[in-house]
């Protein structure tokens, strides 16, 4: 039975129906979520509707709706050029170095616009803005963003700062303490209209639930990845089941990585640390001298991110591209002017490399990517 729509009073109404397992509309799932974002609306009702998605399961048409309320309420960008995100939905439980974060920084010094959003750390020790803030970049560059977009081709997006509706919930769904509507919608709420996704999920469900959503929302080049053995990632230690929607269309296929030249990555060889550590395998990555299976789980997410934003033909073309730009030294360039280029009221800014010169580890030693 389709959920009945009291007027005004969408958020209580859907929050039964999500319990009793009733299809809700998209109309209804719109009102409802515009109710939950609302300044007026009490936290009970808040928490209440959050566990009842969080227990019926969210929906393709729940997450659709929460994209399009949390957009409609969004700052501004202004961007209107082409760019795409990289970005996880986390929950795997890896603890992995910020892959996502640092194919962006890669895809973008090869040639791809990247207007990467992320947040601090919510289950893991260190979140791309944690890890972007470690290395000296502006997680908040405000009215810049678009400015960075076309000096740089890389952008942070801060979801606390450009979704204000979102930090009102933030004490509930701590408290909460589960992952709800909002960590599936967030990856396909980014302010910018992009031109390209690269989205990673743990599981299957929230895969099928997410490329159903994107299907929904009438998004481009979109690729939801299930990686191997539950990573929200594709990682070179197995083939990863790929959901592309583009065109009004769904089709699936899978990324084999034992067909490219990649060394595979167990789940110790990705694992990190806090953001002074990440921060210091990131240096080596993008530096191209850290530890291969590592290096090359990230130019396998940067190439993905290249092909997407039309950059290569293929992922083999693509991944070419991703290396030779870690090869000639563009990506640790690229972080070092962001560095430079952020917070401008600080002349002095150094640059990555000086940064993690101060470090306890020194960004050339050999490190192990396994954290004890």
């Amino acid at each position: 039975m389709a959920a009945t729509l009291l007027a005004g009073r969408a958020l209580p109404t859907v929050t039964r129906d999500a319990v009793a397992g009733r299809t809700v509309s998209a109309e209804a799932a719109r009102a409802a979520v515009a109710e939950l974002l609302d300044a007026s609306t009490d936290e009970v009702d808040a928490a209440a509707f959050l566990t009842a998605v969080a227990v019926g399961g969210a929906t393709p048409v729940l997450v659709a709706a929460a994209v399009e309320a949390v957009l409609a309420v969004a700052r501004p960008v202004g961007w209107t050029g082409p760019a795409v995100d990289v970005v996880g939905t986390g929950g795997d439980g890896s603890d992995s170095v910020n892959i996502s974060t640092l194919a962006a920084l890669v895809a973008a010094s090869a040639g791809a616009t990247v207007a990467k959003a992320g947040n601090r750390a919510a289950t893991s020790p260190c979140g791309s803005a944690d890890l972007l803030e470690a290395l000296g970049i502006d997680i908040d560059p405000g009215e810049r963003i678009t400015e960075l977009l076309a000096a740089h081709r890389f952008a942070f997006l801060f979801t606390p700062a450009l979704h204000p509706a979102l930090r009102r919930l933030a004490p509930v769904r701590r408290r909460l303490g589960f992952r709800t509507l909002f960590n599936l919608s967030g990856p396909l709420a980014n302010p910018v209209p992009l031109t390209g996704r690269l989205i990673g999920t743990a599981t299957l469900q929230d895969q099928e639930v997410l490329a159903q959503a994107a299907l929904l929302l009438g998004h481009r080049r979109t690729w939801v990845v299930q990686g191997f053995d539950g990573v929200d990632e594709l990682t070179t230690a197995g083939p990863a089941r790929v959901l592309q929607v583009d065109g009004g269309t769904l089709t699936a296929f899978t990324i084999d990585p034992a067909g490219l030249p990649l060394r595979p990555a167990g789940r110790a060889e990705l694992a990190g640390g806090d953001a002074a550590r990440n921060a210091v395998l990131s240096r080596q990555v993008l530096g191209g001298t850290a530890p291969a299976p590592l290096l090359d789980t990230v130019l396998l997410n940067a190439a993905a991110a290249l092909h997407l934003a039309g950059r290569a033909d293929d992922m083999a073309s693509a991944l070419t591209l991703a290396r030779n730009a870690v090869e000639r030294g563009a990506a640790t360039a690229l972080a070092d002017r962001l560095a430079r280029a952020s917070d401008t009221d600080r002349p002095a800014r150094t640059t990555l490399t000086d940064r993690l010169a101060r470090t306890r580890i020194h960004p050339t030693a050999p490190i192990t990517s396994e954290i004890s």
